[in-house]
């Protein structure tokens, strides 16, 4: 009885590649986003700008307490100086 394998034995083709990123709203290059659906593009600055001030609201009307925030806050830091681009 022949048994499956996982081996990638005989193919000569690349991997596919995604067309789109897993995100909903992608950058475009160019210092901004394309919102989905509507496709308008947004200044790279006007999000990060409303990302810190929904984070703010946030924690100062309760939603999520002070010490989640900061640790919400400073991963995002973390994550935007280690990136690779």
């Amino acid at each position: 009885m022949p048994t499956p394998t996982n081996s990638t034995e005989g193919e000569t083709g690349t991997p596919a590649k995604r067309t789109r990123p897993a995100s909903t709203v992608s950058s475009n290059g160019h210092g901004g986003f394309v919102m989905p659906i509507v496709h308008v593009t947004v200044p790279e600055a006007v999000v990060n700008a409303g990302f810190w001030a929904a984070l703010g609201g946030a924690a100062v009307l309760g939603a999520v307490e002070l010490p989640l925030a900061a640790l919400i806050g400073a991963g995002v830091v973390v994550a935007r100086h280690h990136r690779s681009d």
